[in-house]
C-alpha cells in the first residue's frame, strides 16, 4: 500500500484556492496541477507498505496524534520550488504555530518505529538527512514535467498574494492510501488520527493564527519536492 500522512485543508479554504486557480492554468505553462478538492498538508510520504503492517502503523500515528494540541493554520502566499531556478513545483504556503514541527517530527519517529524497513527518501516531507533544512510546511499545487521559466513563477506567486481563505483549526491528521491511476492518483483515509482537544488559548477562539505562528514564504526544505496529484513521490 503506498501511503503518507496529512492534515486536511477545509472546504472554505479549498474554495478560496480554486477561485484564484480559475484560468490561472491556461496562463502557465503545461503541468501537472492538483485538484483543489483534495488539497492536503503532507506531513509524512512512507510509499510502499505491507498491508499488514498498517494497523501497527496507525496504531503508533494515532498515539503520536493524541499527544499534541489541535493546530490554528492558515494558507498564505505562494512560491515555487527550487527558488531562483526554473520551477520544478509550484505550492502554497503555510502558517503555522511552532508546535506543528514537533508534531510531524513525532509523526516520523512513530512511522520508523512501526515500519523500520521501509527506507528513509531524501527531500520527502519527513524525510531527513544530516545538514538538510528543516521541515517547513507547504500545500503543492502542481508539478512542472518541464520547469517553468521564471516568467511563469512569477505569475503563479503572483495569483496568491496574502492570505488565502479564511483560518482553520485542524483537529486531527488523516494517514492515507495513493492509488495511481491514468487520471491522477485516488485518495482512500486508511485511519483519521485526533489531534488533543485544545482549548481556546491553544487553538484560538476564533480559529485566528495566534502570535509566534511562523510562515512558510520561502523554497520548502525537507518538506521535499511533491510529485504529481500534489503528492510526494507521484502519491
Amino acid at each position: 500500500m503506498r501511503l503518507f500522512v496529512a492534515l486536511e485543508i477545509p472546504e472554505p479554504v479549498r474554495r478560496e484556492v480554486r477561485r484564484r486557480m480559475a484560468g490561472l492554468r491556461e496562463r502557465l505553462p503545461r503541468a501537472r496541477w492538483v485538484d483543489p478538492d483534495v488539497l492536503h498538508l503532507t506531513l509524512l510520504f512512507l510509499g510502499e507498505l505491507a498491508p499488514e503492517r498498517v494497523a501497527e502503523l496507525a496504531g503508533r500515528l494515532g498515539q503520536a496524534f493524541a499527544a499534541h494540541p489541535a493546530l490554528p493554520l492558515r494558507l498564505a502566499g505562494g512560491g515555487t520550488f527550487p527558488a531562483g531556478r526554473p520551477a520544478r513545483v509550484a505550492w502554497i504556503g503555510v502558517t503555522a504555530p511552532p508546535e506543528l514541527a514537533p508534531l510531524q517530527a513525532a509523526v516520523a519517529k512513530a512511522a520508523a518505529a512501526a515500519a523500520p524497513a521501509v527506507p528513509a527518501v531524501p527531500g520527502v516531507a519527513g524525510s531527513r538527512e544530516p545538514g538538510e533544512r528543516p521541515f517547513q510546511p507547504h500545500v503543492t499545487l502542481a508539478r512542472c514535467p518541464s520547469p517553468w521559466p521564471r516568467g511563469a513563477a512569477e505569475k503563479f506567486a503572483a495569483a496568491f498574494p496574502g492570505e488565502i481563505g479564511p483560518p482553520f483549526v485542524a483537529d486531527r491528521g488523516v494517514l492515507v492510501e495513493s492509488r495511481l491511476s491514468p487520471r491522477g492518483p485516488r485518495y482512500r483515509h486508511v485511519a483519521e488520527l485526533p489531534l488533543a482537544a485544545a482549548s481556546g488559548a491553544e487553538a484560538g477562539s476564533a480559529g485566528e493564527p495566534g502570535p509566534g505562528m511562523a510562515t512558510a514564504g520561502g523554497e520548502p526544505g525537507a518538506a521535499g519536492e511533491p510529485g504529481a496529484g500534489g503528492e510526494e513521490r507521484s502519491a
